[in-house]
């Protein structure tokens, strides 16, 4: 009989727990893993998304605008990474003409913190 009244206790504890936490995940990380340039712009790069890693190689399924840094070097092929601490959040939409003036939709991807405060915490 304790075993029953137990058991709804520590559940009810679980689900408090996330209110004793300072920061909670940020629910629009996208998943992401790195980003394949193949396109350099003023201030953007066009990048291959790779969703997944399997066997060593990137998954590519998307392609998103990414800004570029201040002090790095783009170029074609380079593999971009996703800072410590970070996540790419989709921002919003870019769209342009390719050189056969087929138009293209792609998301702005910025990389934010993937822990946020949590506006529920108590000191």
């Amino acid at each position: 009989m304790k075993k029953l009244f137990i058991l709804p206790l520590i559940l009810c504890a679980c689900s408090q727990f996330d209110v004793l936490k300072e920061t909670i995940k940020n629910d629009n990380c996208q998943g992401y893993e790195a980003f394949e340039v193949y396109q350099v712009g003023s201030n953007y790069v066009l990048a291959k998304a790779c969703d997944d890693t399997l066997f060593g190689k990137c998954h590519y399924t998307t392609a998103v605008k990414l800004a570029k840094e201040a002090g790095i070097t783009y170029y074609d092929s380079q593999m971009v990474e996703i800072p410590a601490g970070k996540c790419a959040v989709h921002s919003g939409i870019y769209e342009y003409k390719t050189g056969l003036g087929e138009k293209k939709t792609i998301p702005v991807v910025t990389f934010e913190d993937r822990r946020l405060p949590n506006p529920d915490y108590v000191k």
